[in-house]
């Protein structure tokens, strides 16, 4: 497991994603242009966004002038469907041994952990994209790159 809670992939398909739900509805928005401004390798983009548009959260717009946009409104998805679209079930891991985290006796960290990420996966469950959106513009604040760590993580309500 790494240093993270939230896989780098699915940390740049969170930011990605609160990019788009900024934008007009039918505006499309081109790979480099997601890249430039969410300080996303080009590398990772198309990796990232297919399993996207798979679930059919991003569409994917060919051609000249293509590129992607959401494909539903921002608010009819929550985080945490794109967090299970990147990393499935990693939030269920253990944070200190390479196992599922049910056994309170397995890991010296389970009490507080299970606590701490209950608590993130409410968070994940009641924000969606549009209200990752409305916070990040409302605070003139960029997502935070994949390697750094936000302080506090924001009520929604």
């Amino acid at each position: 497991m790494s240093n993270s809670i939230l896989s780098r992939p699915c940390s740049y398909a969170i930011r990605a994603m609160a990019y788009l739900a900024e934008l007009p509805a039918g505006r499309v928005a081109s790979s480099r242009e997601i890249c430039d401004q969410e300080n996303i390798p080009p590398m990772f983009l198309g990796k990232v966004l297919l399993p996207l548009c798979r679930c059919r959260m991003v569409r994917s717009v060919r051609g000249i002038g293509g590129g992607y946009e959401l494909a539903v409104r921002p608010d009819e998805f929550r985080l945490l469907a794109i967090v299970h679209a990147i990393d499935g079930s990693q939030l269920d891991e253990c944070i200190l041994e390479d196992h599922p985290c049910r056994n309170p006796g397995e890991c010296l960290l389970h009490p507080i952990w299970a606590a701490v990420r209950q608590q993130f996966v409410d968070y994940l469950e009641r924000t969606t994209v549009a209200d990752l959106a409305r916070m990040r513009k409302s605070t003139h604040t960029p997502i935070p790159k994949a390697d750094g760590m936000p302080e506090v993580i924001p009520s929604v309500k």
